[in-house]
């Protein structure tokens, strides 16, 4: 007869080898928005708006206007920002539906 704290040692060892394995065949994939507009603002290292930075999520393209913001309306959560060289790309991950079923999400980034 196994006594009940070897039995549950037994049982934790079987989770931890099973769990892992049964969790990596469950497919985590976030969906993209159907339409989501993105809006902010670019910022230089000194805090000052940057005009004329490019700003890229998928397909969509803009550049930030002389107080440094930007609208766009795109179909993917990625983004990346360029102005002379200097770079950055991310993730949007606060975006909310509005009224009419279309994601928006803003952010504003500094780029230094």
């Amino acid at each position: 007869m196994v006594s009940l704290r070897r039995r549950q040692v037994i049982i934790a060892g079987l989770g931890s080898s099973v769990a892992p394995a049964a969790l990596s065949a469950i497919a985590w994939k976030e969906e993209e928005p159907e339409r989501l507009v993105l809006s902010g603002r670019v910022l230089a290292a000194d805090g000052k708006p940057l005009a004329g930075a490019a700003v890229e999520a998928g397909a969509a393209r803009a550049a930030t206007d002389a107080d440094g913001r930007f609208v766009l309306a795109t179909n993917t959560r990625r983004y990346r920002i360029s102005h002379r060289g200097r770079s950055a790309e991310g993730l949007v991950s606060n975006q909310r539906p509005d009224a009419d079923g279309t994601w928006r999400a803003s952010f504003a980034l500094t780029l230094a």
